[in-house]
Parts: structure tokens; C-alpha cells; sequence
């Protein structure tokens, strides 16, 4: 349960990108502006893209997505049309380029949206090469707040420093790594439902029930004022005792769901795995009795703080003499 975290001092955020009053969501776009781009940020993500199996891409990546990244006119086509003959003349459009490369930015490498405005600027400039004269431009806000939509969820987090947002484990690996490893240990498996490995979902289960000393998660909730409401007292402190409260826009993947979690383990529980099939059960017993109005979700990854999109005081704190 995020309510024990008290110990890991409660929710905060600085903004990574600029400072949004209030983190409020719609003001989104206005506050992050457009980057210039930075050849070194580039050449990191053309190397994650080479250095991704195939593997990866087919368990990450969604299927529909199956274009060619390279921005020419001999290469540049989509399959993504039943019965649709590919031709060396034809050009892929500039616009669905510079979309794939976006969705790409954000499933594959775990794009902050400072990083995906400026990835969406650089492939609108590779389209503009091949692209004829007559081509309509790149409408690269339309872009961006497609794929906002599309891959990325926007959760808060009450804290009172800016490194409030670090797991007490695992601190120094990226969440991108951790989806990537997650996909590989998923793709071993192959049942669909079972989204996180049994090994990982009980460190989330144990986790969302206050065990967090030795955790590699961190907790954020979807409505604050849920939290405020809670019937646990620890949640109620948490919120009203917090000097800030933070926005982090994450990429989907990144993102834990309690439902997830007690599917991965209901399905891998093991009556014959006399090591672990009790606590299994408890476990399973105790996020029963979770309140799940609370809507907390848990992210797997020590750089959270570069999610970070918005900050501001906590409109739930209580005066102290209250």
C-alpha cells in the first residue's frame, strides 16, 4: 500500500521540464515548449533502437506498428494495409514517418516528453528531405498529443523533496530496462493474461501491502483526493502532512495496476512449490483486503524524477494545529 511509504519521506517532484502551476494536465503542452534538438540525445536513441532484438520489438511494440524507419522513398513503405503491393516509386507520407518514429520513442526506449517533442522535430526534418515540395506539413503538436494519449498516463505524487521519488532498490536502473526484461521473462511464458513475472509481481504485491524497505517500486496514485479520503489512517497522513504534490507523465509501460499484479500471481500460484505456495496465499488474502479506491499505481524504476511534469503545494496539506 502507497500509505506505508511514510518511512521513504511522502510524495514530491521538481519539474523536469519547465514548472506547470499546479501540474495541471491540459496546460501540458504549453509548459514543455519544443527542445532543441540534441544530436547526443539522438545518437543514444538510435543506438537503443539498433540495439534492440527482435524479441523486444514484437513484445513491446505494437504489432500494427510495421513500417520502415528509413526516410527515403526506396525504403520508406507500410504493410499495414491488407493486399497493398509495395512500390520502389512510392513514398511512405511524412506525417505517418514521423508518427511511427514518435509511438517508437515512447514503447521503445521510454521517451520523457521532452525527449519525444524533440525526437518528433528531428524525424519531421529527416521527412522533410524526401518528402515532395508539394506534401502537406507535419502537424508535430497533432503528433505529440496522439501519442500522449495513446502511451503515456499521467500520475501524482505527494512528496517533500525532490528525491522522495526514488525506490529504496534498484535505484540505478531505468524503467525502460526493466520493461525490456519484463518482456523478454513475459515472452517466455506466453499466457497472455499472466502480464508480470511471478518473482516481480510479489515484490509489487508486497509492496502495495507497506513492505517497501527493500522495494524497486515506487507509488503514485491516479486522484490525490482518493488518497485524502481513505479509511487508512497512514494514507490520510500521507496526504495531508505532504508539502507538495507532484504530476509525472510516464510512459503506460512503466506503469504497474494492481489487477495486473494479483493476475500474475493467481496464475503462477503452485500448490506443489512447498517454498513459496503460503505466502502466495497470504499474499493474495491481504491484496483481497486492499482498498482499491485509492487508485495506486507503481512504477518499476529509479529515474521517475525524469518523468516529472508539473509541481506545486499541496492543496490537501492540514495546518498543523489542525
Amino acid at each position: 500500500m502507497l500509505i506505508h511509504e511514510m518511512p521513504h519521506p511522502p510524495f514530491e517532484a521538481h519539474n523536469a521540464l519547465q514548472q506547470p502551476p499546479h501540474g495541471q494536465q491540459d496546460e501540458l503542452d504549453a509548459q514543455i515548449g519544443t527542445p532543441a534538438h540534441n544530436s547526443e540525445d539522438q545518437a543514444s536513441f538510435e543506438q537503443q533502437l539498433n540495439d534492440l532484438d527482435l524479441d523486444d520489438l514484437n513484445s513491446i511494440s505494437p504489432p500494427s506498428v510495421s513500417v520502415s524507419l528509413a526516410p527515403n522513398s526506396a525504403t520508406a513503405t507500410s504493410s499495414s494495409v491488407p493486399g497493398e503491393a509495395a512500390s520502389g516509386s512510392s513514398r511512405y507520407p511524412a506525417s505517418s514517418f514521423v508518427s511511427a518514429r514518435a509511438q517508437l520513442a515512447a514503447t521503445l526506449t521510454g521517451a520523457t516528453l521532452e525527449a519525444l517533442r524533440s525526437e518528433i522535430d528531428l524525424a519531421e526534418q529527416q521527412a522533410a528531405r524526401w518528402s515532395p515540395a508539394t506534401a502537406s506539413a507535419v502537424d508535430r503538436d497533432s503528433v505529440f498529443n496522439d501519442v500522449v494519449r495513446s502511451s503515456y498516463v499521467t500520475l501524482r505524487r505527494f512528496q517533500n523533496r525532490d528525491s522522495d521519488c526514488k525506490p529504496h532498490a534498484e535505484e540505478n536502473t531505468r524503467a525502460i530496462v526493466h520493461v525490456r526484461n519484463t518482456a523478454r521473462d513475459h515472452s517466455s511464458v506466453g499466457d497472455h493474461p499472466e502480464r508480470y513475472p511471478i518473482d516481480r509481481a510479489r515484490q509489487a504485491g508486497w509492496h502495495m501491502r507497506g513492505k517497501t524497505t527493500t522495494s524497486p517500486f515506487v507509488s503514485l496514485v491516479e486522484d490525490p483526493a482518493k488518497l485524502v479520503a481513505s479509511r487508512d489512517h497512514l494514507a490520510r497522513a500521507i496526504a495531508n502532512n505532504a508539502d507538495a504534490l507532484h504530476t509525472y507523465t510516464l510512459p503506460k509501460l512503466t506503469v504497474w495496476t494492481p489487477d495486473d499484479v494479483l493476475s500474475s500471481i493467481a496464475l503462477r500460484m503452485n500448490a506443489e512449490d512447498h517454498d513459496n505456495i503460503d505466502a502466495d496465499v497470504d499474499l493474495m488474502c491481504s491484496l483481497g483486503r486492499t482498498p482499491t479506491r485509492e487508485t495506486e499505481r507503481l512504477f518499476l524504476g529509479g529515474n521517475l524524477e525524469s518523468y516529472r511534469t508539473g509541481s506545486g503545494n499541496n492543496p490537501y496539506k492540514r495546518d498543523s494545529n489542525e
